[in-house]
């Protein structure tokens, strides 16, 4: 599903490289969990999957397609039809009610009310049926974050990218979005988690960290930064 070929990323101002020739495969319907130090690139990686910034060299491929010979316009056309990222900070907008807030992937590209009737039957997914007219301020943290995970799920992703999903959750949220991850899994959407909770990782098919110098998975060191 994603496979990464001799990947490097170094920003301008940056004397050393965040990845050095890395090469990872990441096959359909696996739940990878990125392990490490704020810093250490766990962000840069599911940035670069999601294609919101470029390698310095290499290649990245979603099913066999290079994502970096695409145009911006191929390229956002592409990662709207397969990829969806949840966030740490939620980053629903504060003017719209829940249900507005799912809706709005969609609403550019689909009739209304197919999105509607589609958004209200997410929130029954993730809990939240009742309050479909409520804006972001009046849900609790873990409730805007079920909100942020419907919205991901509306377009139908074959991969769901999270950064710190449940960083800002206390430990029955941050369970309750393990839960939905978990059934999200079970119906063979791919996750890349980035996290600093051992608890979360124990989710997850395989584990990538993230140290000073180097990147391993299961163990096995797979790039030198």
């Amino acid at each position: 599903m994603i496979h990464l070929q001799n990947a490097t990323l170094q920003y301008n101002m940056s004397k050393t490289p965040i990845f050095s020739d890395v090469t990872l495969h990441i096959a359909k319907g696996e739940w990878i969990s990125l392990i490490g130090p704020s810093g250490s690139g766990k962000t840069s990686l599911l940035n670069i999957i999601g294609g919101s910034i470029e390698l310095s060299s290499g290649k990245v491929f979603i099913e066999q397609t290079d994502i970096q010979t695409l145009s911006i316009n191929e390229k956002q056309l592409y990662v709207r039809e397969k990829i969806s990222t949840v966030y740490q900070q939620f980053r629903l907008l504060p003017q719209f009610t829940v249900l507005e807030n799912i809706m709005l992937p969609l609403i550019p590209y689909r009739d209304r009310k197919v999105i509607q009737a589609k958004a209200l039957e997410l929130m029954e997914d993730v809990g939240l049926e009742e309050h479909a007219k409520k804006l972001p301020s009046q849900l609790s943290g873990g409730q805007q974050q079920r909100v942020a995970f419907a919205r991901a799920l509306i377009t139908e992703p074959d991969i769901l990218l999270c950064d710190e999903p449940t960083g800002n959750l206390d430990h029955d949220n941050r369970n309750n979005i393990l839960e939905l991850l978990s059934v999200v899994h079970k119906k063979g959407k791919t996750i890349v988690l980035a996290t600093h909770d051992d608890f979360v990782t124990k989710k997850s098919d395989r584990i990538i960290t993230f140290t000073g110098n180097t990147i391993h998975i299961g163990g096995d060191k797979i790039a030198s930064l």
